[in-house]
């Protein structure tokens, strides 16, 4: 089992690459990163990033998304991965998703495997007030060809991979952390909102 941080957007909104942002003194990768391997559950960390930024990131492989799905978003991403890597479970997380903790994350996978013989899950994610959050979720090769037909089409949105096959949402209230764990960060004002509350 493997993990991805999904750090190839263009991060338009925030004004500079997320990934190199910081927050109480780290970099958003690198806290990812050293949370990540606190959970001991990942065999590797790879990061899904751009060929303009992916000489910047240390301590994990980059995979950079392959030409014919160059910025198709996260899921271009997920499907650059899966096509250069062999493993069959993947966590995926998007890298302005900076304090998500390791509880949350060894719960998901819990989560996942008491529903895994009965729904043969393809998917087992965070979902917000009904919402699925795809950006913090555990995905399963098996989707590859999906997001193979979603990435060829006109819309790419996450829901057409995850409407289409079997997939299972926990619910970000069933964590007990602070409840900023899976906010992400998308314009410098949300930044510094969660420096403040992490500060608290």
């Amino acid at each position: 089992m493997k993990a991805i941080i999904l750090a190839g957007g263009q991060s338009v909104r925030f004004g500079q690459p997320k990934a190199f942002a910081s927050i109480q003194g780290e970099l958003f990768y690198q806290r990812l990163i050293h949370t990540l391997e606190a959970t001991n559950m990942f065999n590797e960390i790879l990061i899904s990033s751009n060929a303009q930024h992916a000489s910047r990131f240390e301590g994990a492989r980059v995979v950079v998304d392959s030409d014919a799905h160059r910025d198709k978003g996260p899921l271009a991403g997920i499907y650059s991965v899966m096509q250069q890597d062999d493993a069959d479970l993947y966590f995926v997380i998007s890298v302005d998703t900076p304090v998500v903790t390791q509880k949350a994350i060894s719960h998901l996978y819990q989560f996942m495997v008491s529903n895994l013989i009965e729904s043969q899950l393809d998917i087992a994610g965070f979902a917000s007030e009904g919402y699925p959050i795809p950006t913090i979720a555990f995905y399963h090769r098996n989707v590859m060809p999906i997001i193979a037909s979603v990435l060829d089409s006109d819309d790419l949105s996450m829901k057409h991979v995850y409407q289409q096959v079997s997939a299972q949402w926990l619910d970000v209230e069933t964590i007990d952390s602070p409840k900023q764990w899976y906010r992400n960060v998308n314009y410098p004002s949300d930044l510094e909102k969660l420096e403040n509350e992490l500060a608290e």
